[in-house]
């Protein structure tokens, strides 16, 4: 059981680095590395066409959202029909979250942003 763990946690904490580490920090006037803030916000989006039975309209919509670059996750009520983004402030914004998911097929209205 640890072998079939370890490459699985090892490869989280890589790909974790790997994608946090040049928002967490960059290089100072002298070359030294500072930290960098990072300002999350969460934007409710409202989809009124994700009705299929099969989850197919929850998923095309959740990875339209997901591949975006300064998305941090993504869930989807389909009860609801709202979809709620966590993101990083200043990479993205619930503009390109609209525009994403009209892409994928489905019409979307900002129901709130929240802390941007």
């Amino acid at each position: 059981m640890k072998n079939v763990t370890r490459p699985i946690v090892l490869a989280a904490a890589l790909l974790s680095a790997a994608v946090l580490a040049p928002a967490m920090a960059a290089k100072g006037v002298a070359g030294s590395p500072r930290a960098v803030a990072m300002q999350f916000a969460q934007a409710v989006i409202h989809i009124p066409g994700m009705t299929c039975s099969n989850h197919s309209c929850a998923t095309t919509v959740y990875m339209s959202l997901i591949r975006l670059a300064g998305v941090m996750g993504v869930g989807v009520d389909e009860s609801t029909q709202d979809v709620t983004v966590k993101y990083i402030v200043g990479r993205t914004s619930p503009a390109v979250f609209l525009k994403a998911v009209k892409n994928a097929g489905y019409p979307g209205t900002l129901v709130r942003p929240k802390g941007a």
